[in-house]
């Protein structure tokens, strides 16, 4: 147990859309002797203050509006700052692929509702003490892990070593261990810690990630794709994983599976305009234009930086003598930036294979007045004319 002088300074962060449950829990603590608590209605609410506010420890609800839990926890856990920031997540779910969700985003520890406040505390006193005394086999993991991303593969075998001493069939061990030997090019003994490793832990859906990948290098694509099913299966609402499926399903010609897993993958992850244009650019290379066009519409609407992808778009329908698709595509870009004369040169190539030559031309001097030295724009502009 904290001392009680310790549990007066700790500082909470409750997060849940319910008000109601806010106090309860806040109750809880209270009568504990956790006497600090900020709170916060949905994860991005949670975000800003926590840009603003020291706090130890964060108690979150899974399903929130506007920023899930978990979606928070994903934030923070990519946030130099804040990437350590003790986080116990409350969830109504029960399922495995939630709880599997969690865990892959390093989350400290996990109650499900409805609960009692007992339940509350021995989880927020387990998850403090394991931080105050981190078990060395973390420690030497963690170490190995800051050598490794450093580049000094040398030293983080070391520490993984030293690990190993410690635990020697622990599956995370073996997998550090195979991530440096990967780094250092012995693929053959990377292959054979992760094999390890996984067949300790059946479940262990990194080991699966990691000889997915390794396999997919060495060229071995239907034992990557069997991994990485693997993977999903255990836990399925990971987005990047959802995407990579997805790619080797696509790559083996398994079009419809390739394509759902990439619709899975955007709607895991609704608000990244990055990973709907990955999926966008993978159907687009398979000749998937339709999809790959809802691929593109999404990430413009997340992010109107994006729209390059309408180009992207209209070049691959243009070069399939889509001539009209093409246009409505630069026409939707043009809707959002007015002043890319490269979008009004690539519409005018597409004006100009239909037939529509006036057209063609009113795109070209836009094209022009934007950059006047536009040379392409001018020579297409002369030889229409002509």
């Amino acid at each position: 147990m904290s001392k009680p002088a310790e549990k007066k300074d700790l500082r909470f962060l409750v997060v849940d859309d319910q008000f109601n449950v806010r106090r309860m829990i806040q109750n809880f603590l209270r009568t504990f002797g956790y006497a600090k608590a900020l709170e916060a209605s949905d994860g991005a609410k949670a975000l800003e203050t926590l840009r603003v506010h020291r706090v130890d420890l964060v108690i979150c609800d899974w399903n929130m509006p506007n920023m899930s839990g978990v979606e928070l926890l994903r934030v923070l856990r990519a946030d130099r700052h804040l990437k350590d920031l003790p986080f116990l997540m409350v969830t109504a779910e029960t399922g495995g692929d939630v709880v599997a969700e969690a865990i892959e985003e390093k989350v400290d520890g996990y109650i499900v509702k409805p609960f009692q406040a007992r339940t509350l505390t021995d989880k927020i006193e387990a998850i403090l003490e394991a931080r105050r005394t981190p078990d060395p086999v973390e420690k030497a993991l963690e170490q190995g892990y800051h050598h490794l991303s450093l580049g000094r593969s040398e030293q983080a075998m070391l520490f993984f070593e030293q690990a190993q001493e410690l635990a020697p069939s622990s599956p995370r061990v073996l997998l550090a261990l195979g991530q440096a030997l990967e780094v250092r090019q012995d693929d053959a003994a990377a292959l054979e810690h992760y094999q390890q490793a996984v067949a300790g832990s059946k479940r262990f859906v990194k080991g699966h990630d990691r000889l997915a990948a390794l396999y997919e290098k060495m060229g071995r694509a239907q034992k990557a794709l069997e991994h990485l099913k693997r993977a999903v299966k255990i836990s399925p609402r990971n987005a990047a994983r959802q995407l990579s499926l997805g790619r080797l399903l696509i790559r083996q010609g398994r079009l419809d599976e390739g394509r759902a897993a990439l619709e899975r993958a955007m709607a895991i992850d609704p608000g990244n305009a990055e990973l709907a244009q990955q999926a966008g650019e993978i159907m687009l290379a398979a000749g998937l234009n339709d999809p790959a066009a809802e691929a593109f519409h999404a990430a413009v609407a997340l992010d109107p930086a994006m729209v390059h992808v309408f180009n992207r778009m209209g070049l691959a329908y243009r070069r399939q003598g889509l001539f009209q698709k093409a246009m409505e595509e630069y026409a939707r870009a043009l809707d959002l930036v007015r002043d890319d004369e490269n979008l009004y040169y690539n519409l005018a190539r597409a004006q100009e294979a239909a037939g529509l030559h006036r057209e063609a031309l009113e795109s070209l001097k836009e094209a022009l007045r934007l950059k006047p030295d536009f040379e392409r724009a001018r020579q297409l502009h002369q030889r229409i004319k002509a």
